[in-house]
């Protein structure tokens, strides 16, 4: 009896203090204060009809915004630090054919900076990145309606038009065995798009090569298939009752 009334005292005496510590927390008035930056980013600039278009710094998320139906776009007051010194842009064509990823920098900021008629360069996409000699594939994306547009291939450069719509398309064939880098540049009343930081990669694959894969691609396929069926049989319940059957038929001979 006497141990059960100190262990008695002991949890009264815990719990008084708890609830102390609980009710001096609460009634505390506790102040706050957080800071992501000092000064302000605001750009403004144009790209292609209703493409969605994120700012992010070191790869993190700081603002999105749309473009509107004649391709302006405004990102305005974003926090930023002392020193600020570079971000990217990502732009997706409203019908997520293509993208165009820029990258800025900038001196160190010491204080806000306001940046103002940026082009953002062409989304690009393609129909394929790999084709055999003599196959082709197709380049498409979306800028500036009516601007004149540059396909850089390699060291080759192609040129088209775009639509009303901001669309346009290029369609590589005949090219030799090898692997190009594709980006898009656009002129618009007279001022040159910036140049995306991220490329695209279309491959055009021998005979021999493409045979290679083929093999490689085959070989694989059977071995996926293979693995599935021993899976498959290895967890079969009859591969648990078939012994017992067979244990059962011996004990009764």
């Amino acid at each position: 009896l006497p141990v059960f009334l100190i262990l008695l005292i002991i949890i009264t005496i815990s719990a008084s203090r708890v609830l102390a510590q609980v009710k001096i927390s609460s009634s505390s008035a506790v102040q706050v204060q957080a800071s992501v930056g000092q000064f302000y980013l605001s750009l403004w600039g144009y790209a292609s009809p209703f493409a969605s278009i994120s700012l992010t710094f070191d790869g993190v998320f700081m603002r999105a915004t749309v473009a509107d139906e004649k391709g302006n776009f405004i990102i305005s007051q974003v926090l930023i630090k002392a020193g600020f010194t570079n971000f990217c842009l990502d732009a997706i064509d409203f019908k997520r054919l293509g993208e165009s990823y820029t990258c800025f920098s900038i001196p160190p900021a010491t204080n806000s900076v306001t940046m103002k008629d940026i082009f953002l360069p062409p989304t690009l996409g393609l129909s394929r990145t790999t084709i055999n000699v003599g196959g082709k594939a197709t380049a498409f994306g979306y800028t500036m309606p009516g601007a004149k547009v540059t396909l850089h291939l390699n060291q080759k450069l192609l040129t088209t038009y775009a639509n009303s719509d901001g669309y346009y398309e290029f369609t590589l064939q005949n090219l030799a065995v090898g692997t190009y880098t594709l980006y898009s540049t656009a002129n618009y009343q007279q001022k040159e798009s910036l140049v995306p930081t991220k490329k695209l990669q279309l491959e055009a694959l021998s005979t021999e090569k493409q045979i290679s894969q083929q093999v490689t691609k085959t070989v694989g396929n059977w071995w996926d298939q293979l693995l599935r069926f021993l899976r498959n049989w290895l967890w079969n319940p009859l591969w648990l009752v078939i012994p017992i059957i067979i244990l059962i038929i011996i004990l009764i001979r």
